[in-house]
């Protein structure tokens, strides 16, 4: 884990805006040297696992914190798709760019450039 100044004062920064959002549609993503943080607010879910096309839809589970905000870790990739799911249910968060997949759905899109 990284204990620098610097990275203490983004994760705080980070959770003073999500908890002043309250639970909204606003799903940030924070890049962290080699890895993304993802953030989803829920606070009726009991469980929420993250997949994406990165690894081939391996669920990640999310850890709960603070003002009923999900966050999950993932290595970081240039591109990838992704969706979550939601005590069994397969979910999009209402993520800026979606892709339709093989099967017609449709699934979030993240681009390291966007």
């Amino acid at each position: 884990m990284n204990n620098s100044p610097k990275f203490l004062s983004q994760v705080l920064l980070l959770f003073v805006v999500l908890s002043l959002m309250g639970c909204t549609n606003h799903y940030p993503v924070q890049v962290n040297g080699d890895s993304l943080s993802f953030y989803y607010c829920d606070a009726d879910a009991k469980e929420i696992y993250f997949a994406s096309s990165a690894d081939h839809f391996y669920c990640h589970p999310a850890t709960k914190g603070p003002e009923d905000v999900w966050q999950v870790t993932v290595p970081l990739r240039e591109e990838f798709t992704y969706f979550y799911i939601v005590d069994g249910e397969v979910t999009l968060p209402d993520c800026p760019n979606t892709v339709l997949d093989d099967f017609g759905t449709k699934n979030c899109l993240y681009v390291s450039t966007m």
